[in-house]
């Protein structure tokens, strides 16, 4: 099942409401939004759909808003607030709530678009902890479990033949002409991978070494291959001065 943000706007501003809204649902990472004008609406939202990203009115208008902002704290530690505020001068007044994302009204779309993706990267990294926690309690299973625009999909790293960099994703080519889009950075794919047989060719590429079967070191590329398809690659030149060093020992 494919996994998504869910973000709850707590604000009695109909007009802040309608436009986060409007950049939210423009925002493919997305899956859900719901609104809460009160206290009493809000928590009944919080327990219904207990959500990713929770984009709070600040200061708080009553102690009600106030308490549920520490049961969200307390009991729900994976949710991320964010101070949606018409003032920068409370900023100060967020950070001793332990708030650190802070968006003034009127919300910008690339502001709030950073912080979605940041939150939906630290959602993947933990998920990607438990995984590997679940996958060194066994000595048997070599697949790795990477999350991806379809949902999780389980790899064998011999299968991989390289990834490459694409913003907050990263490509992964695989044998039997496959290919997967990740939901990481390539230097956390390759943290995943180990050092053993993949190398960096660049800050774009992550080669699997065993697939390699030319260095070329005039236009400074690789060609690997795998079953009759060729794949090239661009490396720096650093990436290629090392990479030929370690074909030729």
């Amino acid at each position: 099942m494919e996994h998504k943000i869910c973000v709850l706007i707590i604000d009695s501003d109909p007009n802040s409401v309608i436009h986060i809204q409007e950049i939210l649902n423009e925002n493919s990472l997305i899956d859900r939004v719901d609104v809460a004008v009160d206290s009493d609406m809000a928590l009944l939202k919080v327990i219904d759909s207990v959500p990713d990203v929770v984009l709070m009115e600040f200061p708080f208008k009553d102690k009600k808003i106030n308490e549920l902002y520490k049961f969200i704290k307390t009991k729900l530690t994976e949710t991320t607030v964010v101070f949606i505020s018409e003032s920068k001068d409370n900023a100060a007044q967020a950070i001793q709530h332990g708030v650190y994302h802070y968006l003034l009204k009127p919300i910008l779309n690339d502001k709030l678009d950073k912080i979605i993706g940041q939150i939906l990267l630290l959602k993947q990294n933990s998920v990607q902890l438990k995984i590997k926690q679940f996958i060194e309690k066994s000595t048997e299973e070599k697949r790795l479990l990477f999350y991806t625009s379809k949902g999780y999909v389980l790899i064998d790293p011999e299968e991989i033949i390289f990834c490459k960099a694409d913003g907050i994703f990263s490509e992964m080519y695989l044998t039997q002409t496959r290919k997967e889009i990740i939901y990481l950075f390539l230097s956390r794919v390759e943290e995943m991978l180990g050092s053993g047989d993949f190398i960096r060719s660049s800050r774009k590429f992550l080669i699997n070494k065993k697939y390699i079967r030319k260095i070329f070191k005039n236009d400074n590329s690789i060609l690997l291959f795998h079953e009759g398809k060729e794949y090239i690659v661009k490396g720096s030149k650093q990436h290629i001065r090392n990479l030929t060093k370690l074909n030729s020992d």
